[in-house]
């Protein structure tokens, strides 16, 4: 049975399972976006009984946003729920907004709004303070900018983050990415599977790839011309 938040985990934000099609049964994973009860959005455009989900055991972690720590939670994943959505009761699960090289999200608070990247937010909460004064830069030791987990972002400085081979390798994009872990094929096969229902969060675990490379060549702002 579905469980209510506890803490500072809340049930928005998190990774759940439940069966879809009745007659032939099967577990579809998704993330919840919003809670509606009895039903919950998830973020596959699904509204399921709240009855029906299964928390999925991870080692995510969420904190309040330093700043904004009664408006925003932050995950270890890079996802931010927003606890007063459009300044009411409601919990949301916010869409970070791309392509820009890293995802980010918009937090409103008495200054007005903020933009902020979301590696920088997840390094700020989750990552050790920068061992030297000069380490105020955050990359993905992987390549790729749309892995915002804590344990794949690491703090350098200036002259490691604008070095021409790491910026050549941000701006690529789809194939010509080296670190790239899809393929053409895999893309379509992605964007079809997407259109049949599957959650971002199931066939990101299902092809390698975080959930924002997903949801971003899902929308074809990644991987355009395929």
């Amino acid at each position: 049975m579905f469980l209510a938040q506890n803490g500072t985990r809340p049930a928005v934000g998190r990774i759940i399972t439940y069966t879809s099609l009745p007659c032939h049964p099967t577990t579809t994973q998704a993330v919840i976006v919003e809670l509606r009860p009895p039903l919950a959005e998830l973020d596959n455009g699904a509204l399921v009984p709240l009855q029906d989900l299964r928390l999925v055991v991870t080692d995510e972690r969420w904190l309040p946003i330093q700043d904004f720590a009664d408006q925003y939670l932050l995950s270890s994943y890079g996802k931010v729920v927003s606890l007063s959505y459009r300044h009411t009761d409601r919990q949301r699960l916010l869409q970070a907004s791309g392509p820009q090289r890293y995802p980010s999200v918009s937090l409103y608070g008495a200054a007005g709004v903020t933009q902020v990247g979301l590696n920088r937010l997840v390094a700020q909460h989750f990552l050790p303070p920068p061992a030297e004064e000069r380490f105020q830069h955050v990359i993905p030791k992987d390549g790729n900018h749309l892995n915002l987990r804590a344990e794949n972002l690491q703090w350098v400085d200036q002259r490691e983050q604008q070095d021409r081979v790491v910026l050549e390798r941000f701006h690529r994009c789809g194939a010509r990415n080296p670190n790239s872990k899809l393929t053409p094929h895999s893309v379509r096969q992605i964007r079809a599977l997407a259109a049949q229902g599957q959650s971002y969060q199931q066939l990101a675990t299902r092809f390698g790839v975080s959930r924002p490379t997903v949801s971003l060549l899902v929308r074809r702002l990644t991987w355009r011309t395929i």
